[in-house]
């Protein structure tokens, strides 16, 4: 479980925030716990709020007509989690969010959060620079894609989440850097030699 004091610094690295904010921010979430494979957003629901993730892990995903899973995103303790796009464009959801493991959010009403927004210089600047963070992420997630190899996109996710590769399925590490189930066993046999070279 990710403890107030190291969200308050993290927040904090964002914009200059009082702990008497951050306290009334943290006072708007409702605790939410999700079971292991169970969903807190689906296709088709109104977005009406974000989340905190406190402990545990989720995906975001997209189901293709054929039923095909395309994994966009994993967030683990203290990384936030919505449908961003349909909640700034007011449309339902398209976007799966579905518990890897037993998980418990902080959730926030949209609309009570804006109205905080519009009275805080400090949340507004927060709000902004997560979206800018966030944009900073899409950027660097298309950059990988079209410059770096499978191996490295493979090697890039191990180094940025080692404490999850135990909750995550391989065939979704392998939808989330693009490749098949059978290119990432390949890929991994490939790493494994090499460390054993070394």
């Amino acid at each position: 479980m990710v403890d107030p004091a190291s969200l308050y610094e993290r927040f904090s690295a964002l914009g200059a925030m009082s702990r008497r904010t951050f306290a009334d921010f943290l006072a708007l979430g409702e605790e939410k716990r999700i079971a292991k494979h169970a969903f807190w957003s689906q296709p088709g629901e109104k977005v009406r709020h974000f989340a905190l993730v406190l402990e545990g892990l989720v995906r975001h995903y997209y189901v293709d007509p054929k039923g095909r899973e395309s994994v966009k995103a994993f967030r683990g303790p203290g990384e936030f989690s919505a449908p961003y796009a349909e909640i700034i464009q007011r449309k339902p959801s398209r976007t799966f969010i579905q518990a890897l493991a037993d998980t418990t959010l902080l959730t926030f009403d949209v609309d009570v959060f804006e109205e905080m927004a519009s009275r805080s210089l400090e949340v507004q600047r927060l709000a902004r620079r997560f979206v800018e963070l966030h944009f900073v992420g899409k950027e660097q997630r298309e950059y990988e894609f079209l410059q770096l190899s499978a191996e490295e996109r493979y090697q890039k996710f191990c180094a940025e989440r080692p404490e999850h590769l135990n909750q995550i399925p391989q065939h979704q590490v392998a939808s989330y850097i693009g490749i098949t189930p059978v290119a990432l066993s390949r890929i991994r046999a490939r790493v494994v030699k090499k460390q054993k070279m070394r």
